[in-house]
């Protein structure tokens, strides 16, 4: 990611020409490509984002916030997640403090390959120094397009250029042998015209091989931008439901037989409805390579839409999505940390106030959700209104039945909660936890010797979940939690603006 100051002109060079000769194309996973983390770096509580650049080679913005504003200095490096290269870093950039928010850090870093990346992030402050490294998938989603301005200028430039090399070809046959005062006569005038149309050759083959090269370079990049995992959804007669992963061919090395356990399964599996009024959290398990099967649950009849989230032994996570349409299922009951809602469950109420549980004081909220076990969840927030490309911490507090805090949540598959950002038009699906947008298994390579959990007693009944929109639009907000032994979800509607 981090390269020489001649690697850089270089990578500069082809940014610029991706810029002006690839053109635009479609993003190429569902998602947010940002990386979120909240996590302890030794002493300190840290807020990280890390933007990637949608075409490599490209810029990786970098924003380290302090909640607490206890950092002095910010240091960030890049390096390979795993390998040799993940132990030797090379010298950091410090991040620059933001003069309207100083707990803010923000920095900039090249990224040169496609691949598992992590960006680590050294701060110092009062209490010493704490490190920490955010594991970063750097996948080349697309190219950039040249603007019709910029295609304008550069064309007369090419124009320029080729009408110079014409003019000063023939002028040099013509007049190059004259005296000075010399008037050039009719064998030194034709030599300049014979000069001047060879030079009009050579500048339209030089063109037009230079076109037929970037068409090359373009069709050879157009391999190396990241196509997601295919997978095809078979459901037989007994509501069974096949899932069977193929490559499409993406030129970077990858694999579909080397996936690693996420939260405690190979897979999870998330079906919603189209108008997202019903949803399945599943963990298929694997069969034959690249292939995940399980028996559905009760669903109605009708259409659906399936986002699966793997990881790579790589760390490189990748979300494979697909649709099926089925008649009504009787099915095997949810079982283990499976789960389903619908929106029967429970009750979306817009706006609301609810009382602390500290006592007294109020709490704004947007909203609550019943659950099923006669409690609800409640989504704290402030009347800030939520805006694209900004972190926020979602903040969500789970009542009991008696609508006190509740004190009996348990850790579900390893964490407070999981939440899911899902817009209505199914364009965004992220799977968020506590510590982020970065799957667990990532993070255990990243920061192997940091413990994931430091929980001492019972959890404390919020859980808060960092996230940014990727784009405005309408969204809804699933939030799970396990409360007694049971998984509860609510849902929450959100519309960024």
């Amino acid at each position: 990611m981090r390269t020489t100051h001649f690697s850089r002109s270089r990578a500069f060079l082809f940014f610029v020409f991706s810029c002006v000769l690839f053109p635009r194309i479609a993003a190429a996973h569902v998602g947010s490509p940002d990386v979120f983390l909240d996590a302890q770096a030794g002493p300190y509580r840290v807020l990280v984002t890390v933007r990637p650049p949608h075409a490599i080679p490209g810029v990786a913005d970098v924003e380290v916030l302090s909640p607490a504003h206890e950092l002095r200095r910010v240091q960030i490096v890049p390096l390979p997640l795993t390998g040799p290269g993940a132990q030797f870093a090379p010298a950091p950039d410090v991040a620059v403090r933001s003069a309207d928010t100083p707990s803010l850090f923000t920095g900039h870093l090249w990224v040169m390959t496609a691949g598992a990346w992590q960006v680590r992030v050294t701060v110092d402050g009062d209490r010493g120094q704490g490190t920490l490294s955010v594991p970063v998938p750097t996948l080349p989603q697309t190219t950039l397009a040249m603007t019709p301005a910029l295609r304008a200028l550069l064309s007369v430039v090419m124009l320029l250029l080729c009408a110079g090399f014409v003019v000063i070809a023939s002028a040099l046959f013509r007049e190059a042998r004259l005296r000075a005062g010399e008037t050039p006569g009719a064998t030194a005038r034709r030599h300049g015209r014979i000069a001047g149309a060879v030079a009009i050759v050579l500048s339209v083959a030089t063109v037009l091989l230079g076109s037929r090269w970037w068409s090359v370079e373009a069709s050879s990049y157009d391999r190396y931008v990241y196509k997601p995992l295919q997978a095809v959804p078979t459901l037989d007669a007994s509501g069974r439901l096949t899932l069977t992963l193929h490559d499409p061919g993406w030129i970077a090395s990858r694999r579909i037989d080397d996936f690693v356990p996420d939260h405690e399964h190979l897979m999870h599996l998330f079906i919603v409805s189209p108008a997202l009024d019903r949803l399945w959290h599943l963990h298929p398990d694997e069969g034959d390579t690249g292939t995940f099967a399980m028996a559905l649950p009760d669903m109605p009849a009708g259409s659906y839409e399936m986002f699966g989230d793997l990881v790579h032994a790589t760390g490189v996570s990748e979300t494979v999505t697909g649709t099926f349409t089925t008649n009504a299922i009787r099915g095997a009951p949810l079982v283990g940390d499976d789960s389903a809602w619908d929106a029967g469950m429970g009750r979306l109420k817009p706006d609301a106030t609810t009382a602390s549980a500290s006592g007294g004081a109020s709490d704004v909220a947007s909203g609550f959700s019943r659950t099923t076990d006669g409690g609800r969840i409640v989504w704290l927030r402030d009347d800030k209104p939520l805006a694209t490309k900004r972190l926020t911490l979602f903040t969500f507090r789970v009542d009991d039945e008696s609508g006190r805090p509740a004190e009996d949540l348990e850790l579900y598959m390893g964490m407070p909660g999981h939440a899911v950002f899902v817009k209505k038009d199914r364009r965004v699906f992220a799977h968020v936890h506590p510590s982020g947008s970065a799957p667990m298994a990532a993070l255990q390579i990243a920061m192997p010797s940091a413990p994931m959990h430091t929980h001492h007693g019972g959890l404390p009944p919020a859980v808060s979940f960092p996230y940014g929109f990727p784009e405005s639009g309408d969204y809804r907000i699933f939030v799970q939690v396990k409360r007694a032994g049971r998984v509860l979800t609510a849902a929450f509607d959100a519309r960024v603006e």
